[in-house]
């Protein structure tokens, strides 16, 4: 019986020692902070080929929120406002991210630097452990190195960068603040979702305050059954464009943008919001 038992544990340790089983790990789970109302505000630089490789050609802050939560085949998914529904598995503490038919993996909690991470979403090897500044604070810091690209998780924070440049084009992804488990860090900026309700029609609110100094928030109704190509963007009273607020596929639904003219003069300005066959154009006043 003792040679059995042996002879049992000898065999279950060699079939586990290539693939660790691990359980949940609530530390690891802090580098991505899964819980309804959490939001995360970037600010997105998009960078093209022309006239200059990588040269940045447009930017825009937005704000990602997990609205709720749901099941798909036995596996509890939160729900983004960007349309991701992400788990993580409490078995492996790797990230899963639904697809329609499957799932997959778009991080691994538990990599180690040098471990290669095989991700749907940048493949690459975790090179960077060190700490990173945010928020007034020193973090751990993990940073996976794709090719061209990178990617890098705060702990207590979630995704802080993302982004590269590779054969002439790419973008920069970088965090300007959050709010996790109803605690604020750094600057929320950027696009809100602030109503799923399908609006009977398009409309362009006038912003508010205003006149203001030296940030503003605009509110506008997406209309439709389905997503939208949608616009927002700030001209100077030549007509130059100064700032692109929005730019990107839009549910329908009533969302709010914030525009920081900080490096703006004061005068009068517009907003142009395009949806669609959609356009209207409001004015309003920077005052410093």
């Amino acid at each position: 019986m003792k040679n059995f038992l042996l002879i049992f544990l000898l065999s279950l340790s060699f079939s586990t020692g290539i693939n660790e089983v691990y359980s949940w790990d609530s530390e690891a789970a802090k580098f991505f902070p899964l819980a309804v109302g959490n939001q995360w505000s970037y600010n997105l630089i998009s960078r093209g080929g022309n006239p200059i490789p990588c040269y940045p050609n447009n930017q825009y802050n937005y704000i990602i929120t997990i609205t709720g939560d749901t099941v798909f085949n036995g596996h509890k998914y939160y729900k983004f406002s960007n349309g991701d529904r992400l788990r993580i598995d409490s078995v492996s503490m790797n990230v899963y991210k639904f697809l329609g038919q499957g799932e997959c993996m778009i991080d691994s909690l538990l990599a180690k630097k040098n471990n290669q991470v095989n991700s749907c979403k940048l493949a690459g090897v975790i090179t960077d452990t060190s700490l990173v500044l945010f928020a007034g604070e020193n973090r751990r810091a993990t940073k996976i190195q794709g090719i061209g690209y990178s990617r890098r998780l705060l702990y207590g924070i979630g995704e802080y960068y993302y982004g590269g440049c590779e054969l002439g084009s790419g973008f920069d992804q970088q965090l300007n603040g959050c709010i996790i488990n109803g605690v604020q860090y750094g600057q929320m900026l950027g696009l809100n979702n602030i109503s799923n309700e399908l609006p009977s029609h398009f409309t362009l609110f006038q912003n508010y305050p205003n006149p203001f100094n030296p940030a503003t928030k605009i509110k506008f109704a997406v209309s439709g059954t389905s997503a939208a190509q949608t616009t927002l963007a700030v001209y100077n009273v030549l007509g130059h464009e100064v700032s692109v607020l929005v730019n990107q596929q839009l549910q329908p639904g009533t969302y709010e943008a914030d525009w920081d003219a900080s490096a703006y003069p004061s005068g009068v300005y517009y907003y142009k919001l395009e949806s669609g066959s959609f356009t209207e154009t409001k004015k309003m006043v920077l005052i410093k």
